[in-house]
Parts: structure tokens; C-alpha cells; sequence
């Protein structure tokens, strides 16, 4: 068996480099925005705005478009003061994830953690309303704290204490130890009640 000189070893690599195809920089897009039925008008609301970036984040991605051709697509999602607003912050988005923190920074700047406590709990859980849409909500709340804030265990607290009577004199508090086993729990006091 022969062995390759040096020499021949190089011209081996550098013709197999030259045969191989370039590695693009970016994926190439499969789609565009075009079909994208999500539209933000700009309103200027944290639930919005957080429903928006996750709608056309999702789609991102399930067409394969890339952050080059969705930051260039972006402005068809966008109707009414969202449109005067992109044409006047545009070039100060070099990149996707710069025009999903302008889009934030603008229209749904972030609370404070002490408004957010307030919205937890102003309200408790109505007569009418089932444990799933209660936990949800407060859930949802939660989420808007900074990460690490709290632990499942003291979520909990703060969401049990706001539940209906009904829930809490048949769920004991010591018994749950995640929202699964509550909500588990809950719905099925509701089968039962029903």
C-alpha cells in the first residue's frame, strides 16, 4: 500500500475543498411572510404584542424563513401606527431579534414586578370561572416576573389563596405540590360537581 507524500496529501485536501459546495451563511428561506395571516396594529399592550412576536415567531419557523428575509418581510405584518412607527426605526434593525426588542421596548415595555403583583392578586377566582382559565391567568402573571423570581411551590401559595372556597376545602393545600396535580385535582371536583 502507498503512502501520500506531504505534497500529495495538500493537493488531495485542497481538491477535495474546492469540489465541495460552499456552506451558505444563512440557510436558504422557504417561504416569506406573505401568507402570514398575523397583523399587529400598535397597541400598545404586553398581551399583544407577546401574542404577536409568538404568532410570527412560530410561523418563522414553520415556513423556514430566514432572520435576513423575515426582518426584510417584517413590515407586512404590521397595520395602522405599527407601519409610521417600522418606517421610522427600520435602519436601527440590523438583525430579527433587533426588531422583535424594538417592537417590545415600544409597545409593551416591561412592568414592574410590583404592578404585576398588584394585577396577581386584585382578583380572586369568580364563582363561574373553572380552575383551568383562573390558573392560566394567574400563571400567566406569574411568567411576567423576572426568571427565578419564585419557585413552583410559592406559586402555588399565591395562586391557592385566590382559588373559590369550594377548591380549597377539598383540595388540601399540603397534598399539591405542582399546577398539574391542582389542576388535575380541580377538574376533577368539577366532574363531579356537575
Amino acid at each position: 500500500m502507498a503512502q501520500l507524500s506531504e505534497e500529495q496529501f495538500r493537493i488531495l485536501i485542497e481538491t477535495i475543498r474546492a469540489l465541495a459546495p460552499p456552506k451558505p451563511e444563512e440557510p436558504q428561506s422557504k417561504g416569506s411572510f406573505s401568507n402570514c395571516t398575523v397583523r399587529f396594529s400598535g397597541q400598545r399592550d404586553n398581551d399583544a404584542v407577546d401574542e404577536f412576536i409568538t404568532a410570527i415567531e412560530t410561523y418563522k419557523d414553520v415556513e423556514g424563513i430566514s432572520d435576513r428575509d423575515a426582518l426584510k418581510g417584517i413590515s407586512l405584518l404590521f397595520n395602522n401606527i405599527a407601519i409610521t412607527w417600522w418606517k421610522g426605526v427600520r435602519r436601527e434593525a440590523k438583525t430579527w431579534q433587533d426588531a422583535l426588542t424594538l417592537l417590545r421596548d415600544h409597545f409593551s415595555p416591561t412592568k414592574p414586578s410590583y404592578q404585576i403583583y398588584m394585577e396577581i392578586f386584585e382578583t380572586k377566582q369568580s364563582n363561574h370561572e373553572v380552575i383551568d382559565a383562573f390558573v392560566c391567568n394567574k400563571r400567566a402573571l406569574l411568567a411576567k416576573l423576572p426568571d427565578g423570581r419564585h419557585d413552583e411551590e410559592t406559586e402555588l401559595d399565591f395562586v391557592y389563596g385566590l382559588m373559590l372556597s369550594k377548591y380549597r376545602d377539598h383540595i388540601p393545600r399540603h397534598e399539591i405540590k405542582t399546577f398539574r396535580e391542582l389542576l388535575e385535582r380541580g377538574r376533577s371536583l368539577e366532574r363531579t360537581r356537575h
